[in-house]
């Protein structure tokens, strides 16, 4: 099953449900999935596509559960669960496949739906920001819904919108719209969809509105359960049980929280330093860190440099300076080199923190194309950086910080591309200090830290924040030089515990 950015926009454009994280690549690109992900019910729709009978006869109930991305432009496997076609009791039953895990599972129970047109209703095209704080039981919203421009849906997926049926396929529309664009909005994270459809006597084009309230939150979690309803002229056609995890972003790096740990000074006054991926997360605690010591501070990000973060760095001893442009392209530190040389005449400090976005894979077939573009990625915003900046630093003996991972000392079970992509950073930086004896270079292991790149609810438990960690990193740049030819590696068990704050 494979499903384009064209379909996405079909979706969105027919369900209502434009929420940023499936239409808008710039936001998509600031959460943990680093780019636009298709939604739930679209994946939905193309599994009971491919694996549908094509005799569909109608639904009376659909459940779905989500348990991980479908991003557009991947091909995922498609399969019936085991003898479901005759389970009586709970339907047909189908899932979809990203190697060896399963991203969702879909359960439909034909029956004869209510046979209704529903007429196309004007929808909001821009959804609330809701936190869990927000979304108490009791919370309601409430509106007519409609689908625009089905027959185009229905082109798309005949055979699952005839498994289906017209009512149960809107209704379905609806399920992905309340969630993503009303309720919770556009934090949601969708987790389950149960609908069932109830006859009624009308026919033919009717109005449908519909109701939805919260009846529980898990705020530890940050999960919501919503109960809904879909009526016609009054008569119910659809009761909805909807869950969802409403996203929480990560805490930006403050420079409050980083004086903590390390006291402001001047002691880089007049230095310069690079910071690839230096908008968020560590990056950003380093590039305050190293302003807080008075040092010009270039900031390499992907777009635009967040406005928090020049607001953080006001009052610093040093400055923040915005180097938008893609650090694996080796233009991006040639030009950056000419204009260091040209203001500064030399580099005091490179550091290496930006990484392509994390997602789980494993070692399958189906994996090994994105284990490839992942292992490429991740050394590139290394080695490019690298290859134009670090003759910038021999004159000075300055100092090259990698951050690598403690993820090589207890590799994660679903993280095999970002153990071996983390290995061959540290051997490329092994290699540089052996064959660069002008410059001193450290590699650091930090643990789990609180950034969007680790953004879920279980990383949130045991996460810690960046402040306090980017201080002694910094620390560490300030002492001594290593040895020429063996880089400084620096643990987690160096990173974690309290700075005193008024060491520099």
């Amino acid at each position: 099953m494979l499903l384009s950015e064209d379909d996405v926009a079909l979706f969105a454009r027919v369900s209502g449900d434009r929420n940023a994280l499936h239409c808008s690549p710039d936001h998509a690109r600031r959460t943990p999935f680093g780019r636009t992900v298709a939604h739930g019910v679209l994946a939905v729709l193309a599994t009971l596509d491919e694996q549908a009978a094509d005799d569909g006869a109608g639904a009376t109930a659909v459940e779905a559960d989500f348990g991980n991305p479908v991003f557009p432009g991947v091909r995922y496997r498609s399969e019936a669960l085991g003898e479901a076609r005759t389970e009586a009791r709970t339907g047909l039953g189908y899932r979809l496949l990203d190697g060896d895990r399963t991203c969702l599972t879909v359960r439909v129970r034909p029956g004869t739906p209510p046979d209704l047109d529903p007429l196309p209703v004007p929808q909001d095209r821009s959804a609330p920001r809701h936190g869990i704080e927000d979304l108490p039981p009791g919370t309601a919203v409430s509106g007519g819904y409609g689908p625009e421009g089905t027959d185009a849906l229905r082109g798309r997926f005949p055979a699952a919108a005839r498994l289906l049926g017209q009512t149960p396929l809107a209704c379905l529309l609806w399920s992905s719209y309340v969630a993503g664009m009303r309720l919770p909005g556009e934090n949601c994270l969708l987790g389950r969809v149960a609908l069932r459809f109830l006859p009624v006597a009308a026919r033919g084009p009717a109005r449908l509105s519909y109701s939805a309230r919260v009846v529980h939150t898990d705020r530890r979690f940050g999960l919501v359960s919503i109960v809904g309803q879909i009526t016609a002229d009054g008569a119910v056609v659809a009761e909805a049980e909807i869950e969802a995890m409403v996203r929480t972003p990560a805490p930006p790096a403050t420079s409050a929280a980083l004086g903590e740990h390390l006291s402001p000074s001047t002691r880089l006054r007049g230095a310069s330093a690079v910071v690839v991926g230096g908008s968020r997360g560590l990056g950003a605690a380093l590039s305050l860190a190293l302003a807080s010591q008075g040092a010009e501070v270039f900031v390499g990000h992907r777009d635009t440099l967040p406005p928090a973060l020049r607001a953080e760095a006001e009052g610093l001893p040093g400055q923040l300076h915005s180097v938008p442009g893609d650090a694996a392209d080796p233009r991006w530190s040639t030009e950056l080199r000419s204009s260091v040389e040209r203001e500064h005449g030399r580099l005091g400090f490179l550091v290496c923190s930006a990484a392509p976005p994390l997602r789980t894979l494993g070692l399958a077939a189906t994996d090994l194309e994105r284990m490839d573009a992942f292992l490429t990625g991740s050394l590139r915003l290394v080695s490019a950086p690298m290859s134009g900046l670090l003759p910038l630093l021999e004159p000075g003996r300055g100092r090259c910080l990698v951050i690598s991972s403690a993820a090589l000392d207890e590799p994660p079970r679903d993280w095999p591309h970002y153990v071996a992509a983390k290995s061959a950073v540290e051997g490329l930086v092994r290699w540089a200090a052996r064959h660069r004896p002008g410059v001193a270079f450290h590699l650091a292991r930090p643990g789990m830290l609180r950034t969007e790149q680790t953004n879920s609810p279980g990383a949130r438990e045991t996460a810690g924040p960046v402040e306090p960690v980017a201080a002694r990193l910094v620390r560490q740049l300030l002492e001594p030089a290593p040895a020429d030819g063996v880089p400084h590696l620096i643990g987690e068990e160096e990173l974690v515990g309290p700075v005193p704050a008024g060491r520099t």
